[in-house]
């Protein structure tokens, strides 16, 4: 069944046409004061206790630190501008206090945001930024105030309907923006204390309230998935309450809202000057508490970091983990080059059987090519042995055995440890010039799997493992020139002392073309957090599929016992590259997302120098370098040495010259 599916994926793959990687070009924010970073600048903010922002200020939080929503611009090279900066505008609409629809005063709606943002493009929105929707929080407390049609307190006593009314609403925004062409939407959950939490920060714990709100995110990604809305969910409040319950690692002494970092004074107002202690902002875990005239709630900079980090972490963890679906193909290559250059060794007398091994270690370094997205080196390693009998002079089977393992670097932190086991089969035929050879192998993966990231000023463990197989087959074809050479003999008489003569030597060279199939397939795998941080991931099951054409040319000197040789090809993928790796939450339940996998170049060079040599009449071997070149997002190169070794049907050692 899996080699049916594979050939018909195969096939369909390249008939595909090729797909870049996703590359943001910008990110844009709707929501509310969790997410606001500056709106207040340039507009008061009425009522008492209120007013415009001071220089310095703007942000909810402990200025002049960033918000969490500057952080995620600035990792993929952007930034988060309040889009009412005078004369410029900006890209994030997310204001203090806003609402889903209600809206009053200089406290626009999301509803309105999001209009604006359309009505600014058009109506199309960038296919390739990336969105942020994080709003509900002003719609899901005991002291909301009904404002036109939307109801004031729905969380306590409950009001079920009016919570998936209002879910409705939020999904329905969700969705004109992904109707508008936006297709990578974040859209967090609403922040709700569990009851350690509350206990730590000093303040009441209201079940009901924490249920109300589930009741609204559980609605609103479902609406969306019902939609047919695909949008990267965030579990923020498992983020707050595991930070709150573990406060030291992160370096927070101080996690009750009784007394914040800025004291009595708005977050969106709040400088160092306000500050309760010079390092507030780094050991609080509040910015302001119920003594401020907005009533508190929001965090300071050092939980601001850990937010940005997380949702980061969120949106690049499926191609981290694409790249366990890429390793495989090139470490592949190594295998099958092993046995390419076996080959030629172990031609000759028909009936003699040979047995061979040979050692591969070269250097792999993948690239996402996009900003803000991780890379991926390593080191892999191979060992192969096989054996092979000639039943003609000119034609020859045999079997190799290869392990091999490599250790990939993330370059956000940790690294995954691949190994594979496979079993191949070859044979090789030679007719005068003609030559071709074909090689078809099947091995089993494993992976081991530390995906970490930065969490605040944690590294957080995301530990996991996973299998996987991989399908290929390699086929040669090529004609070799020929060219022998010895010096001239001379005649008549010498008067001179005899001197040895000089060894002949034979140039072959011809043009040279091949193919390369496989599919390689990761099985989907849970991962386990050690520390209990809700940041582990559960990934669905890869196939990566392959099919690369190869033409260019070799040749070889033999001399002596030695036998220089070299081969140049350019190497194309015409499989399809654009995959999607899907992920889900563990500690929430919530629609899975995808994303792109990483996108490896089409085009590369492909170039073997080396040198076979005669260490006795029995014994063989080779020793190659070997690359690929040019590609883009990848690169390798590394070294082979083999030996070879013929005996006859009795299992003597037998001349091979």
């Amino acid at each position: 069944m899996r080699g049916t599916r594979w050939g018909l994926s195969l096939a369909l793959s390249l008939m595909a046409t090729a797909a870049s990687a996703q590359n943001f070009s910008r990110s844009y924010f709707f929501g509310d004061s969790l997410t606001d970073t500056g709106w207040f600048l340039y507009k008061p903010l009425g009522g008492a206790g209120f007013g415009l922002a001071g220089p310095g200020a703007g942000t909810w939080t402990t200025n002049p630190d960033p918000g969490w929503a500057q952080i995620f611009a600035s990792k993929f090279g952007g930034a988060a501008t309040p889009s009412d900066t005078p004369g410029v505008g900006g890209n994030n609409y997310a204001i203090g206090g806003a609402r889903v629809v209600a809206q009053g005063g200089n406290v626009l709606s999301t509803q309105t945001q999001i209009a604006t943002y359309l009505a600014s493009t058009g109506g199309i929105a960038d296919p390739n930024a990336i969105y942020t929707y994080w709003a509900g929080s002003n719609d899901l407390k005991t002291t909301t105030v009904a404002n036109g049609a939307s109801p004031g307190n729905i969380v306590n006593p409950q009001n079920v309907p009016q919570l998936l009314a209002v879910a409705a609403q939020a999904a329905s925004q969700v969705t004109q923006l992904w109707n508008a062409g936006a297709r990578y939407i974040v859209v967090p959950n609403t922040p709700a204390l569990n009851a350690a939490a509350a206990a730590a920060s000093a303040r009441p714990y209201d079940p009901v309230l924490v249920q109300s709100r589930s009741i609204y995110d559980q609605a609103l990604w479902n609406n969306l998935a019902a939609a047919g809305v695909r949008v990267i969910p965030g579990d923020i409040a498992s983020i707050y309450n595991y930070v709150l319950a573990n406060p030291a690692p992160f370096g927070i002494t101080v996690t009750s809202a009784l007394t914040p970092a800025c004291g009595n004074v708005n977050s969106y107002q709040c400088t160092p000057a306000n500050y309760v202690a010079p390092n507030a902002n780094k050991t609080h875990f509040w910015a302001d508490g119920p003594g401020a005239p907005d009533g508190g709630g929001h965090a300071t900079g050092a939980v601001q970091q850990i937010v940005a980090d997380y949702l980061y972490s969120l949106v690049v963890a499926p191609s981290e983990i694409s790249f366990l679906a890429e390793a495989p193909l090139k470490t592949r290559f190594a295998v099958i080059n092993s046995i390419q250059n076996q080959i030629p060794l172990s031609f000759g007398q028909a009936g003699t059987f040979r047995g061979w091994a040979s050692g591969d270690l070269s250097r792999l370094k993948m690239t996402s090519g996009v900003n803000g997205f991780p890379n991926d080196p390593g080191t892999p390693a191979a060992v192969t042995g096989g054996f092979d009998y000639s039943i003609t002079s000119n034609w020859l089977v045999g079997a190799a055995f290869s392990g091999q393992t490599t250790k990939q670097t993330f370059s956000l932190g940790g690294d995954y440890r691949q190994e594979e086991f496979a079993v191949s089969l070859y044979t090789a035929y030679r007719h005068d010039a003609l030559w071709i050879d074909a090689i078809g192998s099947w091995g089993t993966l494993r992976d081991t799997v530390n995906r970490q990231i930065p969490l605040g000023t944690t590294t957080q463990s995301n530990l996991g493992s996973t299998r996987g197989s991989n399908i290929s087959f390699a086929g040669e074809i090529g004609y070799d020139f020929g060219a022998p050479s010895a010096p001239p003999a001379k005649t008549g008489v010498s008067y001179k002392a005899p001197v040895a003569p000089v060894a002949s030597f034979l140039l072959t060279h011809g043009p040279v073309a091949g193919v390369i199939l496989q599919q390689v397939y990761v099985d989907g795998f849970t991962e386990t957090n050690p520390s209990g941080a809700p940041t582990a991931l559960s990934f669905g099951s890869q196939t990566r599929n392959s099919a690369v054409t190869e033409f260019g040319y070799r040749a070889s000197v033999k001399f002596g016992i030695w036998e220089p040789y070299a081969k140049l090809t350019w190497d194309h993928e015409f499989a399809d590259l654009n995959r999607l790796v899907t992920a889900s939450l563990t500690s929430i339940v919530a629609p899975s997302f995808s994303m792109p996998g990483v996108i490896l170049g089409r085009d590369w060079a492909a170039a073997t120098i080396g040198t076979r040599f005669r260490l006795a009449n029995n014994i063989s071997g080779y020793a190659a370098l070997t690359g690929q070149l040019g590609q883009n997002n990848a690169t390798t190169y590394g070294g082979q040495i083999g030996l070879n070794v013929a005996f006859d049907p009795t299992g003597t050692v037998v001349a091979k010259y």
